[in-house]
């Protein structure tokens, strides 16, 4: 018999969150317990009447939360029944970071315009004295009270109204760049690196001073090369987590 999903459908949220967030309340209920099988692929597709894709990105939204492990051959198996508080922040491409904006709200200070000394023109990748827009700001999880990140973003003096037209939080500033200035994003470069908080970090984040962190860039970069912001992240490393899926095409020899 088709199991209907939650009315969470209706506020337009996707298939796979509402297919997640089903599947979590029957883990924590007790009718998948500790240590037992999920359903298969096939089963929960002909259950609930979604896509085998479906299913899919709602089993990794589960492992994501830690409540499932997969074994080759064996199936999805229960392995805990409450989820980590930890946010896992998924990535297979630049569609994700769509999905780390919805999940998570910034919100920003008033920006300020700066003119780039050598360190951070290193960092902007242009010449010293180049005037950019900086703004500082916090990342909160929806329910949670301590932030998620301490946030310095910097676009081009030029392209500064983005950082004003804000607003919620939940529009990427890489949209609001194509919106109000016809310029779009061809590529996302992004570096990652483990570091210590220093004081202001743990004191933002509210977490001791020299706890582990991750340190993230992002630049986003247009179709002609221009850099048109650049987003730099510090998370607690007890709050988060970054999971990166890359595809491999394997080619066939003798022209297969």
């Amino acid at each position: 018999m088709i199991q209907e999903l939650p009315s969470l459908l209706s506020a337009g949220q996707p298939r796979y969150l509402i297919l997640a967030q089903a599947l979590v309340e029957a883990i924590t209920a007790g009718r998948y317990p500790l240590n037992s099988l999920l359903p298969t692929e096939h089963e929960l597709c002909k259950q609930f009447n979604v896509s085998r894709h479906t299913v899919r990105e709602a089993i990794r939204r589960l492992n994501e939360l830690g409540l499932i492990s997969k074994q080759q051959g064996v199936g999805t198996r229960v392995k805990a029944t409450q989820a980590a508080s930890r946010y896992v922040q998924a990535s297979e491409g630049i569609s994700d970071l769509h999905q780390y904006v919805r999940d998570v709200r910034m919100e920003l200070e008033a920006p300020e315009e700066l003119n780039a000394d050598e360190e951070l023109a290193e960092l902007l990748e242009c010449k010293p004295g180049q005037a950019w827009m900086m703004a500082r700001g916090l990342r909160h999880r929806e329910g949670d009270s301590a932030p998620l990140a301490r946030t310095l973003v910097y676009v081009p003096r030029a392209y500064g109204a983005a950082l004003e037209a804000f607003g919620d939080g939940r529009t990427p500033i890489y949209e609001l760049l194509q919106k109000r200035f016809g310029v779009q994003v061809a590529e996302v470069r992004q570096t990652i690196s483990a570091i210590n908080l220093d004081a202001g970090q743990a004191r933002a984040l509210q977490v001791e001073v020299g706890s582990p962190g991750l340190h993230i860039v992002r630049k986003y970069v247009g179709s002609n090369d221009e850099l048109l912001e650049v987003a730099v992240n510090v998370h607690p490393g007890e709050r988060f987590s970054y999971s990166i899926t890359q595809r491999l095409t394997w080619q066939g020899t003798n022209g297969e």
